[in-house]
């Protein structure tokens, strides 16, 4: 008797080794290394942290070149939501430096509301604005048909974001 339950133990547990090695396998090779890979390809950023959970894979990137950086985004979006099935895929930037969120935050409100009204073309006269005012190296911002990107720099302090354009969430200005 005693030996039936140590090898049905014993065949439980290789079992569940098989199992959930075959998981971890296939997280590391099929999900993992691939997407690994395709934030190595990209020229305008490298990967800062990266984890895999049950439902969601998160990608923190620091930007590098900020100019190139929207076209590989789309692109790495894209990838990667083919590479995950049914798993959220959420990349973040990690150039968020305190003194340059600071900067952010004090004209959010107003970039915000030329947002909503669709009032895109204010932008660019926005972040020149910021950056007279806060005498900062660089304030760009890009625009694709999804997002709006904005980068702020001053020294060795950055700031990127990525402000998602959504279509339902938009207000049409009258008048």
């Amino acid at each position: 008797m005693q030996l039936k339950k140590s090898a049905i133990g014993l065949s439980l547990l290789a079992t569940l080794a098989l199992l959930f090695g075959g998981w971890f396998l296939y997280q590391k090779m099929e999900i993992e290394e691939p997407i690994r890979t395709e934030v190595s390809q990209m020229q305008s950023a490298t990967l800062s942290h990266f984890h895999v959970g049950k439902n969601k894979i998160q990608i923190d990137v620091k930007v590098t070149n900020p100019q190139a950086f929207p076209a590989e985004y789309r692109d790495l979006v894209a990838r990667t939501k083919k590479i995950a099935g049914d798993k959220q895929v959420a990349i973040v930037v990690a150039n968020q430096s305190e003194a340059m969120t600071e900067v952010w935050k004090s004209g959010q409100f107003i970039f915000t509301e030329a947002l909503d009204l669709h009032q895109y073309s204010r932008i660019p006269a926005l972040i020149a604005q910021w950056k007279q005012t806060n005498k900062l190296d660089a304030a760009d911002a890009f625009i694709d048909d999804a997002n709006i990107y904005v980068y702020l720099k001053k020294g060795t302090e950055d700031f990127y974001t990525i402000v998602p354009r959504s279509e339902a969430k938009e207000v049409t200005a009258r008048g």
